[in-house]
Formats: structure tokens, C-alpha cells, sequence
């Protein structure tokens, strides 16, 4: 029994080591390939409306297709705080701009908006061309105290200085307008709502109307010398159809607004998460124009940023299942060696304990059948007898078959054989036990007058032996008459 248990409980613990040490490596190399529901924090500015209606319509997309991911934003106070939280891993994900260092270091699932650098003049004003406005003030729309990465780039190419610029806030912007205290205004936005149409509406109400855009002529070259920055164009009517504002596509230069992943982030995740934000675009797209900015990230191998892998994988339809990722194979395996550890440990607990009832059941019976032994007569004791023979067979057989151990094997002999001596103690102290047990011929009683105790009689039960020699009166066993 001992030889058969030991490499059992030697193969499950290897079993068991082998789980534990399987799911480890696995969770340890890529925790989030786990098919368990994820919870995933992105870092984004505070939502205006159309923010709030996408994040809304998301989840409810994320909820119909049963995707395990949990969704929770974490609000910062601008794109540079959430790209600031990203780089000190607070959260998973962020809404950061493209030409944030912080872009560089993490991996790119999707693009939340553009944004551009618009030059506008009154519609009065003959400036074509940025080299008409040198030695003329620019307004610099500010929003915080810090100028605008994007604005200072350009500014920089054109080699405006900094006593030929004005930095205003929205607020500032109509009375210098009105008292033509600039001669342009610079400003950094997206398309739609946002801070370039602000500044149109603001133009509309000193001049009566729109702006016009000047083009950055240069684009290219500007893009060329700083490679973050990409060539665009403002499509003609961008803000407005009546007048078109603009009236003509301007040339510009461009950035991006992306959502941002810790590189640490599943592959599954990441691609899970690009195909739910194309998909509630699809949705949303007819009721709110914000979402026609949205878009996935460009899958060209040239890319300066790099892509999510899982974005790239389900871009360009190549996303592998959960059974395709060798680590995730390794942890399945691992738990499923795991739960078949466990279940053979029950099994043989189980089992265990079925075995040990049984034997209990058995052995239920000894006191009754020692009780049974002191009133019982003769035929009764051979029942008896018969009955313990029976339970000491059925022990043999359980233990020659490694049903029961060793140990308990002997508990239960040494319980059966005093159950059994007691019944032969028993047996032997029953009136009239010699006649129905040894029964013999009647014995004639002669005159020699030598008594012999028979070799398995008792000590006080004698017979006279009749025709005894006299030489063998000197016999051991001899006794005399005067003792019977």
C-alpha cells in the first residue's frame, strides 16, 4: 500500500508545483492576458458634453458585446496632467497630444481628435501670406500660462519674436481687436467646437464678419524639420457653411490627441479596446459630428509613434485568439492541472473516507456479537464463530487488494481475535460443552483403581482408565483414586 501511495502523492504535488509555478510565469510575463474581466484607468481632461455622451454610448457598447473590460476615467486637469500621470504609471491608458514626450514611451490604441494651427486676419486685412504680418503684432491664444508647443514651433520658423507676439486669453482677445492692437491671431484647435471656432465667433462680433485663414505656405518644410508634427489641411467650411469658414483649404500643420497605453498593456486588451471605440464611432456618428474626428491610428511601418501591437493585430485583421498566445496556453494548462490536482485530492479523500466508513460499519458489529457470546448456547457460539470468520475473510481481501492499510488492518484482527478468544473462552465454559463437542464412548469403571486426567480435559474432571498395568503406576499423569 505504502509503495503505491508515496509516487501518487509525489505525482500530484509535481502536478501542483508545475500549476503553481505555470500560472507564475504566465501572470508575471503578461498578467492581462487573463480572460477575466480587466479594469482599465484612462486619464483624460475634463469631458465637455459630446465627451461625456461618447464615454456613455462606449460602455454601453463594451456591456452589449460582453467584452471583459471595465472602463473608469480618471479626470486631470489638462492633456499635459493625464500625460503626466500615464509617464508615473498611475493609470493604464491616457488622452495625451502626439507631441508630448509621453506619447514616445507608451503605445498608441487610437486617435481622439487633430488639432491644428490656425493663422487668422480680419477680412479686411491683405495679408495672404505669413511674411506680410513681420513687424506686425500676433495675438497668441493662451490658455494657462504656457505657450503652445505647436504655436511656438511655427513661431520659431518664421522667425517671429517675442516683442512682435501678444499673449491673450479669450477674454482679453475682443478689445484688442477692437483697437486693432493686433494684426492676427494664432491659435491652436481642432475642427468643430473648440478654441479656433471661438476665436471665429469673437471675429464675427468686432468685424461683423468671419476671419479670414492664412496659409502656412511652409508646411511641409516645417513638418520635415520637426518630424512630430504632420502636413494638413483645414477643409474648406470646417467652421461654418454660411458664409464657408474657411472659404478655401488652408495649408497647415497638424498634431494629434491620442489615447495612450502603458506598453505593458495585453495585446487582447488593446485590440479589443480599438475595435469597441470603431464600433460606437459607427453608432454615434449620425447624432454627434465630435465623433468624426475620432479614427485609428495609421498602421504604416514608418510611423514615428509606435502602435499598440494589438491595435496593429486587429487593424490589419491578424489579432490572435486567447489560445494563440503561448503564455496564455501555459497558464490555462497550468490551472487546469491545478483543478485536476484538486479534484483527485478530493476524490481520494473521498474515497478515503467511504472505505473507513465501510470498515467502521463492519466492525459495528464486535460488541454486538461479544454481547450476543454470554447468553448465547451452543449453536448459537458456531454462528457466532462463523460470523467473526466471515469479517476476518473480508478483511483479507481488503487489504491484499489495497483497500485498507496496513495499520488498520491490524487494529482490526487484534479486535476480530478477541472477539473470537472470548467466544472460545465462552465455548469452553458451557455446561455440557465436552458432550457436544467431544462426545466419546461411555467409560467402564474397573477395579484397579488408577485414575488418568486426559491431556485435554480440565484440571478437575478425571476418568478411571481401567486394565492399568501395575508398572505404569509410576506414570506423570497418574493419579489416585482418593483424590477423584
Amino acid at each position: 500500500m505504502r509503495s503505491r501511495f508515496v509516487p501518487a502523492v509525489a505525482m500530484a504535488s509535481a502536478l501542483l508545483a508545475f500549476a503553481g509555478l505555470g500560472a507564475a510565469v504566465a501572470w508575471r510575463t503578461n498578467g492581462w492576458n487573463l480572460p477575466t474581466s480587466q479594469k482599465l484607468r484612462v486619464a483624460t481632461p475634463p469631458l465637455n458634453d459630446g465627451g461625456k455622451k461618447f464615454f456613455a454610448a462606449l460602455k454601453e457598447e463594451i456591456a452589449t458585446q460582453r467584452i471583459p473590460i471595465q472602463l473608469s476615467l480618471v479626470e486631470t486637469a489638462d492633456v499635459g496632467a493625464s500625460a503626466h500621470a500615464l509617464r508615473e504609471q498611475k493609470v493604464d491608458a491616457a488622452a495625451i497630444r502626439s507631441d508630448d514626450p509621453a506619447a514616445a514611451e507608451g503605445k498608441t490604441l487610437f486617435v481622439l481628435r487633430n488639432l491644428y494651427v490656425a493663422l487668422l486676419v480680419p477680412a479686411t486685412a491683405s495679408v495672404n501670406s505669413v511674411s506680410k504680418l513681420k513687424g506686425k503684432k500676433i495675438a497668441v491664444l493662451m490658455k494657462g500660462t504656457d505657450l503652445d508647443p505647436m504655436a511656438k514651433v511655427v513661431l520659431t520658423y518664421y522667425g517671429i519674436d517675442e516683442k512682435h507676439t501678444a499673449r491673450l486669453g479669450l477674454q482679453e482677445l475682443p478689445a484688442a481687436l477692437q483697437r486693432k492692437q493686433v494684426s492676427a491671431v494664432m491659435v491652436v484647435g481642432s475642427t468643430g467646437a473648440g478654441p479656433i471656432l471661438d476665436v471665429v465667433d469673437v471675429f464675427r462680433k468686432v468685424t461683423r464678419r468671419p476671419p479670414n485663414f492664412v496659409d502656412l505656405s511652409e508646411a511641409k518644410a516645417i513638418a520635415e524639420r520637426f518630424a512630430i508634427y504632420d502636413e494638413a489641411e483645414i477643409s474648406v467650411g470646417a467652421f461654418g457653411g454660411s458664409p464657408a469658414v474657411p472659404s478655401d483649404k488652408v495649408e497647415t500643420i497638424s498634431a494629434n490627441v491620442l489615447l495612450v497605453s502603458q506598453p505593458s498593456l495585453s495585446n487582447q486588451v488593446a485590440g479589443d479596446l480599438t475595435q469597441l471605440l470603431l464600433a460606437t464611432k459607427a453608432k454615434v456618428a449620425t447624432t454627434l459630428p465630435e465623433a468624426g474626428q475620432l479614427s485609428a491610428p495609421s498602421t504604416d511601418n514608418d510611423e514615428l509613434l509606435p502602435v499598440h501591437p494589438g491595435t496593429l493585430a486587429f487593424l490589419n485583421g491578424t489579432q490572435a485568439s486567447m489560445f494563440d498566445d503561448p503564455t496564455n496556453v501555459i497558464l490555462l494548462i497550468s490551472m487546469l492541472l491545478g483543478l485536476l490536482g484538486s479534484v483527485a485530492a478530493w476524490v481520494r479523500a473521498l474515497r478515503k473516507k467511504t472505505k473507513n466508513q465501510e470498515i467502521k460499519r463492519q466492525m459495528r458489529r464486535l460488541p454486538l456479537v461479544l454481547a450476543e457470546s454470554k447468553s448465547a448456547d451452543g449453536e448459537q457460539l458456531n454462528a457466532l464463530e462463523q460470523e467473526i470468520g466471515e469479517l476476518s475473510e473480508w478483511l483479507s481481501e481488503k487489504f491484499i487488494s489495497d483497500h485498507l492499510s496496513l495499520e488498520d488492518f491490524r487494529n482490526a484482527e487484534a479486535r476480530v481475535a478477541h472477539v473470537r478468544a472470548v467466544i472460545q473462552e465462552r465455548r469452553a465454559n458451557a455446561p455440557g460443552a465436552l458432550a457436544e463437542v467431544h462426545p466419546s464412548p461411555a467409560l467402564q469403571l474397573e477395579d484397579t483403581g488408577v485414575l488418568y486426567r486426559l491431556p485435554d480435559r480440565q484440571r478437575d474432571q478425571a476418568v478411571i482408565i481401567d486394565n492399568v498395568a501395575p508398572d505404569d503406576a509410576s506414570r506423570p499423569g497418574r493419579v489416585p483414586s482418593a483424590a477423584a
